[in-house]
């Protein structure tokens, strides 16, 4: 494990500024995935969230909010969740404030994530991405996904032949939804019931690591279809929408920053029933080169400042190949 800049049973003062450490270049499975001080310390942290969840979903008290929050409190001045929350504004003390505040609006829902603590892990993990992308300026309303010069359309792209991986486009109006409906009834394992993508944009190192993966995938499993994303950027004017429907969308989020994207992987499974696809993805994080939540239904991927170099420069590679 990488070491502190502080005693390491000390937690960063309260307000201070996010701040990544500076590099230092380990090994990894795939290039640029050069994993920081901060980065050798997040298979500890991501051990320290299960743990919490597990041991909280064991005590029925905690089912209370208010018990839950006082449980949280506690448990997030512990060393192991240090070198995440301690780069987020506020420190530890701000997180767990905040999740105590998430945990008491959760209701479970069909468009959630499970239980009450599956939200928590969640949330948690999430940290990671905010640590990693928290300078970065979100896209705050929808006009600003559109407008944005940063992203990069997936129309023209998937016409060249430069996606390996599935999507579709919101459906807009009621004809649009009808016709899905009635697609569904025809061919009801053809593709999974999605809402689709409200902006079919992302950030070229997305797309990069997603073509990535699904090459991966082809070569491991070929008889599988390709990956099918289920979301990639978000507004933050949408991550409400969402959450006013119920969806488990957290605040802040990588997606609004543009460097997160969710797969699908429940509907994924009838076609790969050795998780060949969940591996591959694990790899990519062990590997410092994203941050892999199980949300459920879809898997959520955030790539790391570390890696977006390399996967930026295999976008422009494969744009000029073209």
């Amino acid at each position: 494990m990488g070491k502190h800049s502080r005693p390491a049973n000390q937690l960063a003062e309260p307000g201070a500024t996010p701040g990544l450490a500076p590099d230092a270049a380990l090994p990894g499975a795939f290039p640029g995935a050069l994993p920081g001080a901060l980065e050798t310390q997040l298979p500890e942290y991501r051990a320290a969230v299960d743990d919490l969840v597990t041991e909280a979903s064991r005590r029925p008290a905690l089912a209370d909010p208010p018990a839950a929050a006082a449980f949280v409190g506690e448990r997030l001045g512990y060393h192991p969740f240090a070198p995440v929350l301690s780069r987020l504004n506020g420190g530890p003390p701000a997180v767990a404030q905040h999740l105590a505040a998430e945990l008491r609006r959760f209701r479970p829902s069909d468009r959630g994530t499970g239980d009450l603590w599956s939200f928590a892990r969640i949330v948690l993990l999430s940290q990671i991405d905010t640590a990693w992308w928290s300078e970065t300026t979100p896209f705050g309303r929808d006009a600003d996904v559109t407008g944005s010069g940063d992203l990069v359309d997936l129309a023209p792209l998937q016409a060249a032949g430069l996606l390996r991986f599935e999507y579709r486009e919101q459906s807009a109006g009621l004809a649009g939804r009808a016709r899905d409906w009635a697609r569904r009834q025809v061919l009801p394992d053809r593709r999974p019931r999605t809402a689709g993508l409200r902006f079919t944009r992302s950030r070229p190192a997305v797309v990069a690591l997603l073509n990535q993966v699904a090459a991966d995938l082809a070569a491991a499993r070929p008889d599988a279809p390709q990956p099918w994303v289920t979301s990639l950027v978000r507004s933050v004017e949408h991550q409400h929408r969402l959450r006013s429907l119920g969806y488990a969308a957290v605040l802040p989020s990588s997606h609004c920053a543009g460097y997160a994207c969710d797969v699908e992987m429940r509907w994924f499974r009838r076609f790969d029933p050795d998780g060949v696809l969940a591996r591959l993805l694990l790899e990519r994080e062990q590997a410092g080169q994203a941050n892999v939540i199980d949300e459920g239904q879809v898997w959520h991927l955030c790539v790391s400042p570390h890696a977006h170099a390399e996967l930026q420069a295999a976008y422009d590679a494969e744009l000029k190949g073209r």
